[in-house]
């Protein structure tokens, strides 16, 4: 039997290894007619700002998120697919496993590195704990 996919999942971050992700994710949509979705982890705010700093902060970050997400979502849209489009705030590890599973993702696919290359060398790789922790299949694009 031949595995397919409904739901695809896509971390982004902005780096070249994700838009390589992204072009994997969209031969495969098209290829099953499957829903993709688009996530970027914000960093937690430390809780040492909080008040209206705390708010306004939170604003700007979802907006420069949001603009990250727009030409990503251009490119699936001239595809023919709406893309869902989340932003959430966490470790993004932790965070992408978490969003694969409560929204019942069929396939994450994902860059095997981001932006934080030398975070991973001295605390594991976010590519890592997905894979570890995953209950669905994960594409590692180079």
């Amino acid at each position: 039997m031949v595995e397919t996919f409904r739901k695809i999942l896509v971390p982004l971050d902005g780096s070249e290894h994700s838009r390589r992700a992204l072009r994997y994710a969209l031969g495969l949509a098209q290829a099953q007619n499957a829903h993709v979705a688009l996530l970027h982890c914000l960093e937690r705010i430390p809780m040492l700002i909080g008040g209206e700093p705390r708010i306004e902060l939170e604003k700007e970050l979802v907006r420069e998120a949001e603009k990250l997400l727009a030409p990503f979502a251009k490119k699936v849209r001239q595809l023919g697919i709406e893309p869902a489009l989340i932003i959430k705030e966490g470790q993004p590890g932790e965070v992408i496993v978490q969003e694969a599973k409560s929204g019942d993702y069929d396939l994450i696919v994902m860059g095997s590195r981001g932006l934080s290359a030398l975070q991973g060398l001295f605390m594991g790789s976010d590519a890592h704990r997905v894979l570890s922790a995953a209950h669905c299949p994960v594409l590692l694009t180079r």
